[in-house]
C-alpha cells in the first residue's frame, strides 16, 4: 500500500511538470513563476549561494583537527637506519637497523590552536560572501521579473496597436470602396483612388512591421522563461496593471537603502574587506599548534618497528621582505574603493528613484491628455466618412482623420507602457519583488 502510495504520488509530481513545461497559456505571473524555475542566469546565481555554504564549511574545516595517512617505500644510495638512535651505541645497545630500501606507514595529527585570529576571521568571510551571493541572487531575480514585466507589457501594448493597425485597415478598404463607387459614377478623379490605395498598402506594412515585432518579443518571453523549444507558441492573458499606489519620494529612498539587494551587498562587501585587513594584520601573530605522529618503519625484513612523537610548536614571523605590510596596505586600499563604490551606488539609487517618479508622472500626465485625443480623433473620423459619403468631403480628409486617429491611439498606447514600466522601475529600485508586491 505504500509502495502504491508513492507510485501516485510520483505520477502526479511528473504529471504536473509535464502539465507546466507543456503550457500555451500565460499570466504574467505563471511567466515569472515559470521564469524562476528555468531561467538559466537565475539557476546559476542560485549555484552561487550553495558554493557560498560549501566556503563556510570549508572554512570552519580549517579550524578543526586534521589526521593524515602516510606511506612510502624509499630506496638510498647508502644504507640508511629504519629507526632513530636510542640508548647508548657504545655500550652495545639502541643501535638501529641499517637497510638501503626503507618502508614506512603511519599517520600524523595537526590541532590547530591559534592563528592570530585568522581562523575565526576566514568563518566570517565566508559566511558574509554567502550572505552576498544571497544578495546577488535577489538582485537578479528582481532583474529577470523586471525584463519580463517588461516584454509582457510590451506585448500587451504592441497587440492593441496591431488591433488599431488591423482597424485602420478594415476603415481604407471601406473608404476604398466608396471611392471606387464615386470613381464610376464619375464624381471623383482616379488620383483618389490611387492615393487610397497607396495609404492602404502603408497600413497594411505597418500592421505586418507591428506582427512581426510581436513574434520577436514573444520569443525574447521565451528566452527569459528559459523555454528552449523554439517550435513551441506561448501567448499570454493580460492581468489587470499593478496598483498605481507607491511611497513618497523620501519613503522610497530610505526603503532603498533597506531593501535594494546591491546596495546591502556592498554594505557587506565593506565588512568582509574589514575582516581581510584583520586577517591579513594577524599574519604578523604567532602560530601555535599541536601534532603528533604514529609511524613504523622496515627494511627488506619487513619487521616494522613502531615511533611516534607530540609536539607542541610556536611560530613567530621575524621577516618577510614587506610582504605583510604589503598586503594589509592592499586591503585597506580595497577598503577605501569599496567605500567609494558604496557611495557611487547610493547617488545612483537616488537618480533612478528621482527619474522613475518623473517618469510615472509624465506618463499619467499624457495619458490623460492623450485618451481625449484619441475620443477625438474618432469624432473627427467619423464626421470626415460622413462628410465624404454625402459629398462635402474629400478622400484626403478621411485619411488624414485616420492617420491621425492611428497616431492618437499609438501614442496612448506608448503612454499606458510608459507609465507601467515606470511602476515597475521605481519598484525594482526600492529594491521591491514586484511579483509579490503586484499579488499583494
Amino acid at each position: 500500500m505504500k509502495k502504491l502510495l508513492i507510485f501516485i504520488s510520483l505520477l502526479f509530481v511528473s504529471s504536473t511538470a509535464y502539465a507546466e513545461m507543456n503550457k500555451t497559456s500565460y499570466t504574467l505571473s505563471d511567466a515569472i513563476e515559470f521564469a524562476v524555475k528555468n531561467n538559466p542566469r537565475i539557476i546559476q546565481s542560485s549555484k552561487d549561494v550553495e558554493i557560498g555554504t560549501y566556503g563556510i564549511s570549508e572554512a570552519k574545516a580549517n579550524k578543526m583537527p586534521r589526521l593524515d595517512f602516510n606511506s612510502g617505500a624509499t630506496r638510498y644510495r647508502y644504507a640508511s637506519p629504519i629507526t632513530p638512535i636510542s640508548g647508548s651505541p657504545l655500550k652495545g645497545s639502541g643501535f638501529p637497523e641499517f637497510d638501503s630500501n626503507i618502508y614506512d606507514f603511519g599517520v600524523s595529527f595537526i590541532l590547530p590552536l591559534y592563528r592570530g585570529g585568522r581562523l575565526d576571521a576566514g568563518v566570517t568571510i565566508a559566511e558574509i560572501k554567502k550572505s552576498i551571493a544571497e544578495d546577488m541572487f535577489r538582485m537578479s531575480k528582481q532583474d529577470l521579473i523586471y525584463n519580463l514585466t517588461n516584454v509582457y507589457y510590451k506585448i500587451y501594448q504592441l497587440e492593441k496597436l496591431l488591433d488599431a493597425n488591423e482597424a485602420s485597415v478594415k476603415q481604407l478598404e471601406a473608404h476604398k470602396k466608396n471611392v471606387e463607387l464615386f470613381l464610376k459614377a464619375g464624381t471623383v478623379p482616379k488620383v483618389e483612388l490611387l492615393k487610397t490605395e497607396v495609404e492602404l498598402a502603408h497600413a497594411k506594412q505597418n500592421a505586418i512591421v507591428v506582427r512581426n515585432s510581436i513574434e520577436s518579443s514573444y520569443e525574447l518571453l521565451k528566452t527569459l522563461m528559459g523555454i528552449e523549444d523554439i517550435n513551441r507558441k506561448i501567448s499570454l492573458v493580460h492581468e489587470n496593471s499593478p496598483a498605481d499606489k507607491y511611497p513618497a519620494l523620501e519613503e522610497a529612498t530610505n526603503r532603498a537603502f533597506s531593501l535594494r539587494p546591491d546596495y546591502n551587498a556592498v554594505s557587506k562587501k565593506k565588512k568582509v574587506v574589514e575582516e581581510k585587513v584583520n586577517f591579513a594584520q594577524g599574519k604578523r601573530l604567532p602560530i601555535v599548534y599541536l601534532s603528533s605522529e604514529y609511524s613504523e618503519r622496515s627494511g627488506d625484513s619487513f619487521e616494522f618497528k613502531e615511533n611516534w612523537n607530540l609536539a607542541l610548536r610556536l611560530s613567530v614571523p621575524i621577516f618577510d621582505g614587506g610582504l605583510i605590510r604589503s598586503e594589509i596596505s592592499k586591503e585597506k586600499k580595497e577598503m577605501e574603493k569599496v567605500r567609494e563604490e558604496e557611495r557611487s551606488l547610493r547617488l545612483d539609487i537616488i537618480r533612478e528613484i528621482k527619474d522613475s517618479y518623473l517618469n510615472i508622472e509624465n506618463a499619467g500626465e499624457r495619458i490623460g491628455v492623450l485618451q481625449k485625443a484619441v475620443e477625438t480623433a474618432k469624432e473627427n473620423l467619423r464626421i470626415e466618412v460622413l462628410r465624404y459619403e454625402t459629398g462635402s468631403g474629400t478622400s484626403t480628409d478621411v485619411i488624414d482623420s485616420q492617420t491621425m486617429l492611428l497616431r492618437a491611439e499609438t501614442d496612448y498606447l506608448q503612454a499606458i507602457y510608459d507609465k507601467n514600466i515606470a511602476i515597475a522601475s521605481l519598484r525594482r529600485a526600492i529594491g521591491e519583488d514586484i511579483y509579490e508586491e503586484a499579488s499583494k
